[in-house]
């Protein structure tokens, strides 16, 4: 999990978040006598996560920016596309640049919250307790670090489908219960958990943005068709305007003819959901990540593929959805 106290950030790695010049970052850091992390030479010196974050917001061009869409799911029903995974680095790597963000777990299974170092005991308060009224957004809320909090999850979550089932047109609870909070937080990330539910229909019902997690395989490629027409059918029911969407190509090979055939398919019916020229490769840093708890730039190498793309990804969000 995430040590607030012993991880940190290189200036190389703070360069590569903010996209300034390592020069003009170490004029600042000398300008505020900031001191590194104990145990680092200093050619590898790190700095504090609190110090980081301080460093890329004050650097950072457009400091006053306006926040276009800042509600962000993680969408697909079908299990293992890679959903948690990309929710856990876009929200971390977001708030590693100075951002206050909120991740939100809304999946049964509580991965993203075991992932943020929080076990799924029945004892703690989660999105459970939010939504039933048995607890305050504050009494759930777990800080992850300053600037960055989580609203957990854990098994409690399937015993909220019966209760939206008894209240019928329930979709508007998650927006309820979040609307005094939305404007403490720049980004807002949501996982979802892999069905068509009542949990879910509120997921959608709130965010401004539903990315698609698709697999460049032919299975996952099945799904979309029916994934997209049941949102459409959602949107109408609802009585509220479509959501933007993207689809995020996942897990791509480039030795793997499937993954070849799928992202061809993928540009031919939904390239107005595709960022260019782009899919997340599959890479074992990111099976290391879910495993030691961290997000990939604290602890992967410079040349890793699996951070220069969610890197690609961070930067494409915020440059489209923020001025």
């Amino acid at each position: 999990m995430i040590d607030i106290i012993k991880d940190g950030l290189s200036l190389r790695y703070m360069a590569m978040l903010s996209r300034i010049d390592e020069s003009i970052l170490n004029e600042y850091i000398d300008f505020k006598s900031l001191s590194g992390l104990p145990g680092y030479k200093l050619k590898d010196q790190r700095f504090s996560i609190h110090d980081s974050r301080s460093i890329i917001k004050s650097v950072r061009l457009n400091k006053n920016l306006q926040i276009l869409k800042k509600k962000f799911a993680f969408y697909n029903f079908k299990g293992g596309v890679g959903k948690t995974s990309i929710c856990f680095q876009l929200s971390s790597h977001i708030a590693l640049m100075g951002y206050n963000v909120l991740v939100i777990d809304a999946d049964p299974q509580a991965h993203l919250s075991t992932s943020f170092g929080f076990q799924s005991d029945s004892c703690s308060l989660t999105l459970y307790d939010l939504l039933t009224n048995k607890a305050s957004f504050n009494d759930v809320k777990k800080s992850i670090f300053l600037g960055f909090d989580l609203i957990p999850s854990n098994l409690s979550l399937t015993r909220v489908e019966s209760i939206f089932y008894e209240e019928k047109q329930s979709f508007g609870k998650l927006s309820e219960q979040l609307s005094s909070i939305e404007n403490d937080y720049d980004f807002i990330f949501l996982d979802t958990n892999p069905t068509i539910s009542f949990l879910n229909r509120n997921v959608v019902f709130f965010s401004d943005v539903i990315n698609l997690v698709c697999e460049t395989q032919p299975y996952s490629l099945n799904g979309l068709k029916i994934l997209l027409e049941d949102l459409d059918n959602f949107y109408m029911h609802a009585s509220i305007s479509p959501k933007t969407m993207h689809i995020i190509p996942n897990k791509y090979e480039y030795r793997a003819l499937s993954s070849a055939e799928s992202m061809s398919l993928l540009r031919s019916y939904y390239e107005q959901y595709i960022k260019k020229d782009f899919a997340i490769r599959k890479s074992e840093d990111f099976n290391i990540s879910t495993k030691i708890g961290k997000p990939l730039m604290l602890f992967a190498k410079r040349n890793s593929i699996a951070l220069e793309d969610i890197l690609d990804l961070v930067f494409h969000i915020l440059d489209k959805y923020t001025l």
